[in-house]
């Protein structure tokens, strides 16, 4: 029997596996490359001061008075007087002599930590060697600290709230900074603004005295901060990955903090001194939260990988996974976890939107279809679970959900008994598919008895992302619109809403509107002439006449050309142009671009004929009305955003998913504006959104720079931003297309053949 050729990946694979199995020089991953091309302060030099050396030296927490997150006090040094970073003077620079380690292996720097690989002291040589030039991106620079506090224009998505153990103290995340007021909202205490851009959780200490928080500088670092609540001073910072950090909370005993990772990880760390305790890998997607065991012996997380996981603290060991393990029956993940003040029992939340009462230890034996569990069912809520909470005397619990810019929250009762009786346990104790139709119709029986919807809240107009119990059992809900809502238990009823961020009146300070524009990329073509022995008769222009009424309006000319014959050639890149004025520009490709105010004459001449069109310019300092249909869908597609091989994939990328081509706008608004409580769009700050800083390169993107700053698309999409990212479902829609026959135009090398 005749064997078929090898195909080329065969080979391709058998090659690899022969030289996975060969004994070849191992590559550092530490090691430079000496061949590289001129290192990257932003891309190399950065991450490795970050994940060292931010966060003991930034502006909330200079110690030796050095500050490392902006590049021209990295630069200058701190309280020796001497330089740290001499441009191409390696030995003369102080930062160096401080990381390099001694004979011992032992550095200055970090302090009390393990001196920096060689590989990453080399890099850093070898960038101040070359100058130590600084290319961050402009709109990936820090720029807040107490000095220079964060002005708002809009109101800051409120990701997170949390209440002082004494009920006193309301805590609020901003943007880079909290908010600490009253709890009554009588009055702002302080505001605690750190080197996290965003705020994802906020938990104060069991005695109260310490306020945790966790985010960071999405796509760049994650951060863990403890404050001292009374001196509001930052008493320690602990970057952590390459992403936001989500989850924080406290061991019972307040030594430790755990939260969930953008790496899938689970981590706690030691809140004295910042050191890691536990490390746990088992989620297959990002771990959203995190709650601890009665007696801080385990972890329990919550993650978008549809499960909630239990760890053993002492031997950071994964135990067992607390929901079900039927593939889907969570379905889109798991956001949010809270535990019951006494007893070892959780309720989580997610995107079914059904809230669930778990207890953490099993009673009965893991079988196929496993969910036992389980103890509660509550009503289901009105789209994804963003929060839940359980009061302080166990007897209440609260969940806040949202959809479509509509947010819910529940208050449902927690008195029911949780025990699992002998015939309830016998029932689980058996594969889900063995179970009788009675057996079944009991275990559904029991999963419900005795829950008891309490209140519910509306919000129309805002998404909800947080809720938090105070501890007189009074209830607090934030989100979408920045507003802090305080809620009556038992009836759903609002008794006060409190704008902890103030809104300034200077729309251009941070909202920018209106913008400089910007020069853009000039169009580029080889040259091209008229046919050899073509008579040209006649120019004809369309359109007729350009009306510009914005920065990033746009008009393409089409310039055809009459010919003798009574042919038709497309003139539009070789016919000769002037504009007068300034008010616009024309590309060699034939697009007219504003530049100003004003009006203006396009002139355009070909072989002796000559044609003339009006062109007015307007609006250029009024703030962009986009749409999102219209505008954005466009420019994503343009861009290749929500094309098949990005986020347009059936399982999207990382995490993100937009539809094929942009098809489905409501789910894509949603995806830009919800998920993980307006993580990828900053209204407060629209430059800083996720959704502007990938696409220009200013956070590491697998698919590159596609735009820049002040270019039409960037200013299009944050306009989009800066006026809320909304879906406006009014606008009419396309009810059909009509083709009208025309004149054919000769393409020019058609043209140049009949010649």
């Amino acid at each position: 029997m005749a064997q078929r050729p090898l195909s080329r990946i065969r080979c391709l694979m058998l090659a690899l596996a022969s030289m996975a199995m060969t004994s070849l020089p191992a590559f550092a991953a530490d090691e430079p490359n000496p061949a590289s091309d001129a290192i990257s302060y932003y891309r190399q030099v950065r991450p490795i001061l970050q994940a060292n050396c931010q966060g003991c030296h930034q502006p909330a927490k200079a110690a030796g008075g050095y500050v490392m997150t902006d590049f021209e006090r990295l630069s200058k040094g701190g309280e020796s007087g001497e330089p740290a970073v001499v441009p191409a003077q390696p030995d003369e620079s102080q930062l160096l002599s401080q990381i390099r380690p001694d004979a011992d292996g032992k550095a200055q720097m970090p302090k009390e930590k393990p001196a920096l690989s060689s590989g990453d002291i080399e890099l850093i040589s070898q960038w101040i060697a070359q100058g130590a030039t600084d290319d961050t991106p402009p709109n990936a620079l820090t720029r807040y600290d107490q000095d220079h506090p964060p002005v708002y224009t809009r109101p800051p998505v409120i990701g997170a709230i949390a209440f002082s153990p004494d009920g006193t103290l309301l805590a609020v995340a901003g943007f880079h900074e909290v908010l600490l007021w009253k709890a009554d909202g009588s009055e702002r205490l302080a505001r605690l603004i750190g080197l996290a851009e965003r705020i994802e959780s906020l938990a104060f200490s069991p005695d109260g005295t310490r306020l945790a928080v966790t985010g960071g500088l999405p796509g760049r670092m994650g951060e863990v901060q403890i404050w001292d609540v009374a001196a509001r001073k930052l008493i320690l910072s602990v970057p952590v990955t390459f992403d936001t950090v989500y989850g924080v909370s406290w061991s019972p005993d307040g030594t430790r903090l755990a939260f969930g990772c953008a790496d899938n990880s689970v981590r706690a760390i030691d809140a004295t001194t910042g050191q890691q305790i536990v490390f746990m890998g088992s989620h297959n997607d990002w771990a959203l939260d995190t709650v601890w065991s009665s007696d801080g012996s385990h972890l329990i997380s919550a993650g978008r990988d549809m499960t909630a996981k239990l760890t053993e603290v002492a031997t950071q060991r994964f135990v067992d996974n607390i929901t079900s393990i039927t593939p889907n029956a969570l379905k889109g993940g798991l956001a949010a976890v809270d535990r019951h003040p006494q007893r070892d029992e959780i309720v989580v939340g997610g995107s079914d939107g059904v809230p669930r009462v778990y207890r953490v230890f099993r009673q009965v034996q893991r079988v196929i279809g496993d969910d036992s569990n389980l103890i509660r069912e509550l009503p289901t809520m009105h789209g994804r679970i963003f929060s839940v909470a359980v009061s302080a005397d166990g007897k209440r619990i609260a969940a806040a959900s949202s959809l479509d810019g509509v947010g819910v929250v529940n208050v449902y009762g927690y008195e029911f008994d949780t025990a699992l009786p002998e015939n309830i346990k016998a029932i689980m104790a058996k594969v889900a598919d063995s179970r009788t139709t009675e057996e079944r119709d009991t275990l559904k029986a029991y999963l419900t008895e005795g829950v008891r919807l309490i209140a519910t809240t509306p919000l129309p107009s805002a998404s909800v992302y947080t809720v938090a119990f105070r501890p007189d059992g009074q209830l607090a809900a934030a989100g979408s619109d920045g507003i802090v809502r305080t809620i009556e238990t038992e009836t759903g009823k609002i008794l006060q809403e409190l704008s902890p961020a103030t809104v300034s009146d200077e729309s251009a300070v941070i909202a920018g509107l209106p913008r400089e524009n910007l020069p853009r990329a000039e169009d580029t073509l080889e040259t091209e002439i008229l046919p050899a022995g073509a008579t040209v008769t006649a120019l004809e222009v369309e359109p007729k006449s350009i009306d510009l009424t914005s920065r990033t309006a746009y008009s393409q000319i089409l310039v055809t050309a009459i010919l003798a014959d009574g042919s038709r050639l497309d003139a539009t890149r070789f016919a000769d142009r002037a504009l007068s004025g300034d008010a616009a520009t024309i590309s060699p490709l034939g697009l007219v671009t504003p530049r100003a105010d004003g009006s203006a004459t396009l002139s355009l001449t070909l072989a002796g004929q000559h044609a003339e069109i009006p062109v007015t310019v307007a609006g250029m300092s009024n703030p962009l009305r986009v749409d999102y249909v219209q505008d954005v869908t466009p420019l994503l597609s343009k861009m290749g955003c929500n094309a098949g091989t990005c986020h347009g994939s059936a399982q999207g990328k990382n995490g993100f998913k937009l539809s094929l081509r942009g098809y489905d706008p409501i789910f894509d608004v949603r995806a830009l504006t919800d998920d993980h409580a307006s993580r990828r769009v900053n209204l407060a700050s629209p430059d800083d959104s996720l959704m502007l800083l990938k696409p220009t390169g200013a956070v590491p993107h697998v698919g590159g720079q596609l735009m820049k700053p002040g270019e039409p698309a960037y200013e299009i999409l944050r306009a989009w931003i800066a006026d809320g990212a909304r879906l406006d479902r009014t606008r009419p829609r396309v009810a059909s297309i009509e083709v009208t026959p025309a004149n054919p135009i000769v393409p020019a090398e058609a043209a140049r053949q009949q010649f």
